[in-house]
């Protein structure tokens, strides 16, 4: 039996999902990083994402500076640097310097990606769009980068324990099942 779920509370059905570290740079040099699980695919040619950032946040900012960012994808590893990067706000607080990341330059973007991460996308604001308290970005990805001792045949491997935001303090890790069915 199905039981009503509060409407504010609505999205979290759709949970769990990746949560990412997103990196943006502003015009003055400054780096921040916040955590993310608004983001999804939304085409593959081109290659675009779409995230959803609070407007009121500082990375949002920088991201309507320069146009640019990186998504790096975190393992279950970097759980607590995580967490601090979602509750602590970046226009008070130097986060790279007290999540201890080892910032790694960009190719294609100036955002740099983060070298503990096991992968990273380097993106370019296509279109921007605000949702009642949210900016919504539609990003270009110019070049994706995985760690190939967890990314095999074009898949994470469990070992990857990639991060998966739940609500509120809960994550969890996914685990690979293979579709047995003969049908195909």
């Amino acid at each position: 039996m199905k039981t009503e779920v509060d409407l504010s509370e609505s999205y979290k059905l759709l949970h769990p999902r990746p949560v990412v570290l997103v990196c943006a740079k502003g015009k003055d040099g400054k780096v921040n990083v916040m955590s993310c699980s608004w983001i999804t695919p939304v085409s593959d040619d081109p290659p675009l994402i779409a995230i959803s950032l609070w407007k009121e946040g500082y990375t949002h900012k920088l991201i309507d500076e320069t146009g640019e960012f990186t998504v790096n994808i975190p393992s279950s590893k970097l759980l607590e640097q995580v967490w601090l990067a979602g509750i602590k706000s970046g226009s008070k607080t130097d986060k790279i310097r007290l999540l201890k990341f080892n910032l790694t330059p960009s190719k294609m973007v100036e955002a740099p990606g983060i070298e503990e991460c096991l992968g990273a996308l380097e993106c370019k604001v296509k279109n921007r769009m605000e949702v009642e308290e949210q900016i919504l970005y539609i990003a270009e990805v110019k070049r994706a980068l995985a760690d190939k001792t967890y990314f095999k045949k074009d898949v994470w491997t469990d070992e990857a324990e990639l991060l998966l935001h739940c609500a509120g303090k809960t994550f969890s890790i996914p685990k690979l099942i293979k579709h047995k069915s003969q049908i195909f």
